[in-house]
C-alpha cells in the first residue's frame, strides 16, 4: 500500500526536486506525492483518499493551526512542520522535519515516524519475496578469523546474483561499519526497540531501516553503537527479531556476523540460525578453542542442533594437508585462501576486490546452493 505525500507551500524548486526523487527512486512503491501552494488546494487529494491516513508536509511559513482548521475535525492524516532549523538532541522531534537533509533521509524519517504513530501495516509487501528467508551466520570461536570479510564478501556475490541480502553485524566493535558510512547510525538499535513494541510489525521497520550499499548491493542495518548496548542484549532478543525476519520474506538471505565472544546475543543468533559458517584456521590454539566452544554449545539443550548445521571453514589456507584440524574432529567443508596483502589494508574495500578470495568464495556459494545445504 502506497501512502500519500501531500506538499504544502515549499518554493518550486524543492518541491520538484522532492517529487523527482520519490517518483523514480527507492521511495517511488511507497509514496505518491502531490505538491500545491495553498491548503484549500489539496482539498481534492484529502477526499479521494479518506479512508487512507495521509502524510502532510507544510512548510515552516504556514502555522499548524491552519493546516488543523483546514483537515476539519475527525482527519485521519499526520501533520509535520518542514522546519528550517536543526533539531535539538535535548528537544523532542515532536512534528518538526529538518528541510535541509537528504530527500532519503527525510523520508525514511518520515514513514519511521507514521509507522510509529498509525495502527496496521507501516509498508505493502510489493517487492517482498515469498517464503521464508534463509538465515546464514558467520562465526568464529576464535578473534582475528576473518568472519567480517568472508561475511562482506558473501552478501556482495549473494546480490549480484539477484537475491535480496540484508547483513547484519552483532559484533560488539564492528569492522564492517568503514564500509558502511550511509543510513542512521542507529538503525539497529532502533529495530530493536521497535520489535519489542510492536513485534508483529518488524519487518515494516526493517524495511525503512535498512540501507543499500551503493557499491555492492546488498541492504543492512547499522552495527550496533556501543559495546554496552551490544552486551545488554539477550539471546531471546536476537533470536526473537531474527525469526521474526525470517518469517516475514524482507530478504532472501539474512546474514549475521557474530562476534566469536561467548554472548547471549551470539547464542540466540546460532540458535536462529539455518547455517553456521564455522571459520577457523591450521592453528592449534584456534582448533583447541574450537573444540571447547562445541563441546559447551552440544550441553546447552538450546543450541544441540548447532553442530549439525555447522560447516567449518578453514580460512588463510596455504596448502597444507588438515591433520591438525582432523586432530580436534574438526571436518573442512571449504578452504579459503591466505592472502599476505591483508595484512595491512588501508582502504576497506580492499577485502571486497580480491578476485583469487572472492572466486572461492563463489565456489563456496555454488556448494550451498548445489548440496543438501541450499540457501
Amino acid at each position: 500500500m502506497k501512502r500519500l505525500l501531500i506538499l504544502i507551500g515549499p518554493d518550486k524548486e524543492f518541491a520538484s526536486a522532492m517529487e523527482r526523487f520519490i517518483r523514480e527512486g527507492e521511495y517511488r512503491d511507497r509514496l505518491d506525492i502531490r505538491s500545491v501552494i495553498h491548503c484549500e488546494h489539496a482539498g481534492t487529494f484529502v477526499e479521494q483518499n479518506r479512508r487512507e491516513p495521509l502524510l502532510i508536509l507544510h512548510a515552516e511559513t504556514i502555522a499548524d493551526e491552519e493546516i488543523i482548521r483546514w483537515l476539519g475535525e475527525g482527519h485521519n492524516g499526520l501533520v509535520y512542520r518542514l522546519s528550517e532549523t536543526p533539531e535539538r538532541a535535548d528537544l523532542p522531534a515532536g512534528n518538526r522535519i529538518y528541510r535541509y537533509q537528504p530527500f532519503r533521509t527525510m523520508l525514511r524519517d518520515l514513514l519511521l515516524r507514521a509507522a510509529e504513530q498509525i495502527g496496521g501495516p507501516g509498508l505493502g509487501r510489493t517487492g517482498f519475496r515469498s517464503g521464508r528467508t534463509s538465515v546464514l551466520a558467520v562465526y568464529s570461536a576464535f578473534g582475528g578469523s576473518g568472519k567480517s570479510v568472508l561475511a562482506l564478501n558473501m552478501a556482495a556475490q549473494l546480490a549480484a546474483q539477484g537475491k535480496k541480502v540484508l547483513y547484519v553485524s552483532l559484533e560488539a566493535v564492528s569492522s564492517s561499519a568503514l564500509l558502511m558510512k550511509d543510513g542512521p547510525p542507529d538503525s539497529f538499535s532502533r529495530l530493536l526497540y521497535a520489535w519489542r513494541k510492536s513485534p508483529d510489525r518488524t519487518a515494516d521497520y526493517a524495511d525503512l531501516l535498512q540501507c543499500r550499499h551503493p557499491a555492492y548491493g546488498f541492504d543492512y542495518l547499522a552495527p550496533l553503537p556501543n559495546i554496552r548496548e551490544a552486551d545488554e542484549l539477550q539471546a531471546e532478543d536476537v533470536s526473537g527479531l531474527v525469526r521474526r525476519i525470517a518469517d516475514s520474506g524482507i530478504c532472501d538471505v539474512l546474514l549475521l556476523d557474530l562476534d566469536s565472544a561467548v554472548q547471549p546475543r551470539t547464542l540466540g543468533a546460532l540458535q536462529a540460525s539455518d547455517i553456521v559458517v564455522w571459520l577457523v584456521t591450521q592453528d592449534a590454539h584456534a582448533l583447541y578453542k574450537t573444540r571447547k566452544v562445541r563441546e559447551a554449545m552440544g550441553s546447552m539443550r538450546s543450541l544441540e542442533s548447532c553442530t549439525s548445521k555447522s560447516l567449518f571453514v578453514l580460512n588463510k589456507y596455504t596448502g597444507e594437508d588438515f591433520g591438525l584440524a582432523k586432530e580436534y574432529d574438526v571436518a573442512i567443508f571449504e578452504t579459503l585462501p591466505y592472502i599476505p596483502a591483508w595484512k595491512s589494508v588501508s582502504d576497506p574495500a580492499d577485502w571486497l576486490g580480491e578476485p583469487v578470495f572472492a572466486a572461492q568464495v563463489g565456489h563456496m556459494l555454488r556448494r550451498f546452493s548445489e548440496g543438501a545445504e541450499a540457501l
